[in-house]
């Protein structure tokens, strides 16, 4: 039977009862814990849950003792205490492996190995790295954009000036076009992009909270979409670029936010695709107005 935990007002997730009592043994839930199952009246601690068994309580750390030299004292516990298993992604690492390899290393990570690459993910530390990580993705889309407009637009010249004598027109419309484009793409549509992510990770974060799914910060969510944009890389495939980097960056997206809030997979889904539904749901209901609009137009003029 499912389990649903709070601790401090604030939601872990659901969980089966082994692995709540797993997560008791490995330190991850506290018998303080809040917990509540279907027919129960009210939440209560963990410890008074009669199918689960509360860990024994830690044995002190015997004093240190001193090396034969007598120079370093050593604890008599064991010295390799587990590493945090947060020490991700590859470009929070860039000082030392390298701006280029970090960003390749971040890439296969977060596109081959999502939920390896978000479960290990850092979910505290600022936004300061993951806006980079957006910054150096919205560029590479941009370059990307920009050599696949060139080369339309190149082409499309190319045939226009062989249909006509003076090409001298049609070669300045070009440059136009292409100067416009790079003025549209690098100073309206980047910095869009980066604040529409912040605006993006807070709709979906309301939504995670609304399905009960937030199980960590906004800071958290902020991370998993911004990382998720290595999608974005698949841009570099001509005309399906685009559709396969939305795609493969939702899944991405679902994936991460379902392992770093610790979810269900259907609560991080249903919180990423609800303000998608509501936008189309609004759209369709726009053009729907429009046409009703223009029928009633047509019909009053007929009559």
């Amino acid at each position: 039977m499912k389990i649903w935990i709070n601790r401090a007002g604030q939601n872990l997730g659901t969980f089966t009862e082994e692995e709540v009592q797993r997560g008791l043994t490995q330190g991850q839930f506290v018998g303080t814990d809040l917990g509540w199952q279907e027919g129960m009246e009210t939440w209560k601690p963990l410890s008074e849950f009669p199918a689960l068994q509360m860990p024994p309580p830690p044995v002190p750390a015997a004093p240190e003792m001193p090396t034969p030299s007598g120079t370093a004292p050593v604890p008599q516990t064991a010295l390799a205490a587990t590493e945090s298993k947060e020490d991700g992604p590859a470009w929070e690492q860039r000082q030392t492996l390298g701006v280029v390899k970090a960003l390749f290393e971040t890439w296969k990570e977060v596109l081959l190995h999502p939920g390896t690459a978000f479960s290990r993910m850092r979910t505290t530390g600022g936004f300061t790295e993951p806006f980079l990580f957006t910054v150096v993705m919205a560029i590479v889309w941009a370059v990307f954009m920009l050599i696949y407009h060139f080369v339309f637009t190149g082409s499309f010249g190319a045939m226009a000036a062989s249909s006509r004598a003076d090409s001298s027109t049609m070669a300045a419309l070009g440059v136009g076009a292409s100067a416009f484009s790079v003025i549209l793409i690098f100073i309206v549509a980047i910095p869009l992009i980066l604040a529409m992510n912040f605006v993006s990770a807070g709709i979906t974060h309301l939504c995670l909270s609304l399905f009960k799914a937030a199980s960590k910060s906004y800071e958290a969510t902020y991370r998993v979409i911004a990382y998720s944009y290595s999608a974005w890389i698949f841009s570099a495939i001509p005309c399906i670029g685009g559709i396969v980097a939305g795609i493969w960056a939702l899944i991405c997206t679902i994936i991460g936010l379902s392992k770093v809030h610790r979810t269900e997979g259907w609560r991080a889904a249903a919180g990423v695709l609800l303000p998608v539904f509501v936008c189309m749901f609004l759209t369709a209901g726009v053009y729907l107005a429009i046409l009703a609009i223009v029928f009633s137009s047509l019909h009053n003029a007929n009559n």
